[in-house]
């Protein structure tokens, strides 16, 4: 007897489970994604060729089989997950599933080809995550952080001593006037725990006021600002009101010191915005110029694999803006690709 797909694997663990998607920033997935993946349809943020899932189970009765599943899903050029690889897949969650012992489960479960490890980032905004869907207290590190970001207490220690985890669960818990007064108080810290906030605030979605701080923020230009400048747009790439920021990237593209890094940020991460074809066309440019041809390589590809994205090397290649630097890396690109397929 076979697991079916992957949804009908999940329904026969008879446990809760919510997924996520840990690309370039920890986001939930809708329940039907694994339907989707089993019917053939792509997957909804590819990066970099993959699908970067993560399956958090939970079992109520059962606390002890809790687990975090990170599944790296190589993609085709559509995003679509290739039938070999989803078999393979399958077979080995259900061999896990049909063993009786919790540690032979256990290193089925994490010891084949898809398996990833976060960065420690992601992984203190994943757990803070799972243990609020679990209704669990926060670590005994939110309180600290707590009253450093938000009650502006003097530390007695080096403020490292708050703990990653306290601040992603301070992030996490965090409710919209608090997340406002956390995104306001951003610019009036040092850069070591200024940029540990930022960094966990890419994984919440933020409110309008809060997005609006990180907007002045990022429209501060002075050198030495430059890299809280990109550390802002990512901040708020992951909220409704991510809009806010497109003059800001058209302005800094214009700037001689832009740099690859806000680039790479403006092209994985506000994809919604490159529907204008002009400011695709000024930002690979830019790209062009910065990066290498494998790296110009890799971008432009999983550009293309972005929901509404399909033929945009097309629409670049017929704009009236296209530069003789963009028009250069695209005919590698193309060249190299009808090699690889010849």
């Amino acid at each position: 007897m076979n697991a079916p797909s992957l949804a009908g694997f999940l329904d026969m663990t008879q446990a809760r489970y919510r997924l996520f998607d840990l690309g370039t920033h920890l986001r939930k997935l809708p329940s039907q994604t694994l339907h989707k993946l089993d019917t053939g349809e792509p997957y909804p943020h590819p990066h970099l060729g993959y699908g970067w899932m993560v399956i958090f189970l939970w079992n109520e009765s059962l606390t002890e089989q809790n687990s975090l599943w990170f599944l790296k899903l190589p993609l085709d050029e559509q995003g679509i997950l290739p039938a070999a690889v989803h078999s393979d897949l399958v077979n080995r969650l259900y061999k896990a599933l049909q063993t009786g012992d919790a540690k032979e489960r256990q290193r089925l479960l994490t010891d084949h080809p898809y398996q990833f490890s976060p960065d420690p980032e992601k992984m203190a905004a994943l757990h803070a995550q799972a243990t609020q869907t679990l209704g669990l207290p926060p670590s005994d590190y939110h309180a600290p952080a707590r009253a450093f970001y938000l009650e502006n207490q003097k530390l007695d220690q080096h403020w490292s001593g708050l703990g990653l985890q306290g601040i992603a669960d301070l992030v996490c818990r965090a409710n919209d006037d608090e997340l406002n007064q956390l995104c306001r108080r951003v610019e009036a810290l040092d850069a070591e725990p200024q940029r540990a906030l930022l960094t966990q605030l890419e994984h919440r979605p933020l409110p309008t006021a809060a997005v609006e701080a990180l907007v002045n923020l990022a429209e501060t230009r002075e050198p030495q600002t430059l890299d809280l400048h990109t550390a802002a747009l990512r901040a708020g790439a992951n909220s409704t009101a991510f809009r806010l920021f497109e003059p800001t990237i058209h302005r800094t593209l214009e700037a001689p010191d832009v740099s690859l890094e806000f680039i790479l940020t403006v092209l994985t991460r506000y994809t919604a915005l490159l529907t204008d074809v002009e400011l695709t066309v000024k930002t690979l440019d830019r790209l062009a110029v910065l990066a290498d041809a494998d790296g110009f390589a890799r971008v432009v590809t999983n550009l293309a694999m972005q929901p509404g994205m399909n033929g945009i090397v097309a629409k670049i290649l017929g704009s009236s803006h296209l530069t003789d630097p963009l028009g250069h890396a695209l005919g590698r690109l193309i060249q190299q690709q009808r090699g690889l397929h010849s």
